[in-house]
Formats: C-alpha cells, structure tokens, sequence
C-alpha cells in the first residue's frame, strides 16, 4: 500500500486531470461518494440487463461516469467530500503481476485535502508484496507523468 497527499499546489491540476480530462477514463470505478448539498452514493456495477448487447464488463469506466460526476460537482462551491475507489480490470491487473487480480487506486478529497492510497487485490493468498511493490511503482510513475507532486504520508 502506497499512500501519499496531493502537494496543495496541484490540487487544481490533479482535479483538472481527473473530471476534465481523459487521463483516468481507462480504470473501471468500484465505487463514488460526493457530499456537496446532498450526498451521492454510486454502486458503479453495471446494469448488465440494460445493454442491448452483452458485456463481460462488471463495473462501468470513470470516462463513461466522469460527465455526470462533473454536473454533480460544477458550481461555485467546491464539494465538502468526495471518494473514488479506481481500479484496473482483471486483465490489466495481471499485466501487473500474474497474480494480480485487482490494482486499486482510492482517491479521498476532504478538508481542502486530496489523497490517494494504493492497494490490491491477489488471485491466490501470498506472502510476496512483488504485486504490491509493481502496482506501487506503476501509480507513483502514473501521477509523475501528469505532472503531481507526491507527499508521501
């Protein structure tokens, strides 16, 4: 588990990168709680019945969910609270590491504060963190490129 806090300062381009842009559309979304004037509760399972075709899909990707998260929190007030909880799918997981079942990202904003905490999930119980470490080594490398500065907790 690697968890660290957004520098202040990049705040603003983190929030950019993720409801303006598509540089998270990829990861599916396990869950989303926002608190502005009411408080949003989102599943993220997808209603595999609703689709005309079949999907082997299980949850729906942040850039199908991101427009109705942006109209959620537009406004000249910021949100009180707001958290994700991303993940890649199986198949990128094991990309990860062959025992990799799920590759999470949990991003927490709350008190002016943004912050992001790693974890995993493994196909078999194992003692080896080699998941762990690779997922770890793969988001801070991810947060570097869009231009975050990372302040480890």
């Amino acid at each position: 588990m690697y968890s660290f806090y957004i520098d202040t300062d990049d705040i603003k381009t983190f929030m950019n990168e993720l409801i303006k842009k598509d540089t998270f559309d990829k990861f599916e979304v396990r869950g989303c709680d926002i608190t502005t004037f009411v408080s949003f509760s989102i599943d993220c399972r997808l209603n595999r019945d609703w689709y005309d075709e079949e999907t082997t899909r299980f949850f729906c990707k942040w850039g199908e969910l991101r427009p109705y998260i942006y109209n959620i929190i537009k406004g000249s007030k910021k949100p009180k609270s707001m958290k994700i909880v991303m993940a890649l799918n199986e198949k990128a997981a094991a990309k990860i590491h062959p025992n990799g079942k799920a590759c999470f990202i949990n991003i927490v904003f709350e008190e002016e504060r943004v912050a992001v905490v790693t974890g995993t999930a493994q196909i078999e119980f194992s003692l080896d963190k080699s998941l762990d470490i690779a997922w770890e080594d793969k988001v801070k490398t991810f947060f570097k490129n869009i231009g975050i500065t990372q302040n480890t907790v």
